[in-house]
């Protein structure tokens, strides 16, 4: 997610305005001056922000401009071509209706291009800056991709339910719970769980079934019929455990392990997610120390 930091930068880019006989200069960084009519500009796009964070973002996009000039960033007319493009295909746009689009907000094709460049410049910077800055380890994406897929347990189960409501009467639940474990008494004499499921379960939903449930991963199954499960061996009928719906007697059919993706077609999702959470200080950090190295001097406000 980008931040709002870098979502001023980008949008200033277009809030570039042309210096006038007298329009004059509310800052200067190194040898860039901020003028009023820029500074008027982004006021007027950015109402809800204050005046002084607006001016410290058009220094901070100055900055970040000097600094690409110092690092021989550059964008080929190529890129602008394609930049240019993309935009106007994603507005549904023919180059006449594009053109006319910008003509309507006081625009011209020659200052979005202008526009547009300082953008992709800011972009370049702010990657090659951030790149260069977040070092990220194997072992760091390692521990990221144990965490962010870990094995589970998966089990494979069937069921019978003898339904209940949870706030029954004693002597309705006393009564489930007891023919409950009468039928698990009757498969361990060696009546087919298919069979019990057939005559006694009440689930309509699986009781055609033969009980089954189906495959679930660790953390998905009702807590009480997952600690059950983990008690079974596969083949073994455990219960029977209350649940708000009643009675279960469960019969774990398989126990497995999920397998996670393999680490090379994750890594670069796990890099850029660990970039992502490591960029606003980051981003912080280095603008500060582009402030404490550039000449900057902020003129007094006449209104």
């Amino acid at each position: 997610m980008r931040t709002i930091l870098t979502i001023f930068l980008l949008s200033m880019s277009f809030m570039l305005s042309t210096a006038f006989a007298g329009d004059r200069v509310v800052a200067r960084v190194g040898n860039e001056a901020i003028t009023h009519l820029e500074l008027t500009a982004a006021i007027e796009q950015n109402p809800n922000l204050p005046r002084e964070k607006i001016l410290d973002l058009l220094i901070e996009r100055q900055l970040v401009l000097i600094w690409a000039v110092g690092n021989n960033i550059s964008v080929a007319n190529e890129e602008l071509e394609q930049m240019e493009t993309s935009i106007r295909e994603r507005n549904n746009m023919t180059p006449d209706q594009f053109e006319k689009a910008l003509a309507s907000t006081g625009d011209t094709p020659e200052s979005f291009r202008g526009n547009l460049r300082v953008q992709i410049t800011i972009n370049k910077a702010l990657g090659l800056a951030l790149s260069r800055q977040v070092q990220i380890s194997d072992n760091e994406l390692q521990e990221l991709y144990l965490k962010t897929y870990p094995r589970k347990t998966v089990f494979a189960v069937s069921h019978i339910l003898l339904a209940v409501d949870e706030g029954a009467p004693v002597e309705k639940d006393e009564a489930a719970k007891i023919k409950a474990e009468q039928v698990i008494a009757q498969i361990a004499s060696g009546a087919s769980f298919d069979s019990m499921v057939s005559e006694y379960s009440q689930d309509g939903s699986s009781a055609d079934k033969g009980g089954r449930l189906g495959t679930f991963n660790e953390g998905e199954l009702l807590p009480e019929l997952e600690n059950l499960a983990a008690t079974l061996e596969p083949g073994e009928v455990g219960g029977p455990v209350r649940t708000s719906a009643g009675y279960h007697i469960l019969l774990l059919e398989s126990r497995g392990t999920s397998e996670p993706p393999p680490f090379s077609e994750v890594r670069d999702t796990l890099e850029k997610s660990l970039m992502a959470d490591r960029e606003e200080s980051v981003r912080t950090r280095w603008l500060n120390e582009l402030k404490e190295t550039t000449y900057i001097e902020v003129f007094p406000d006449d209104g």
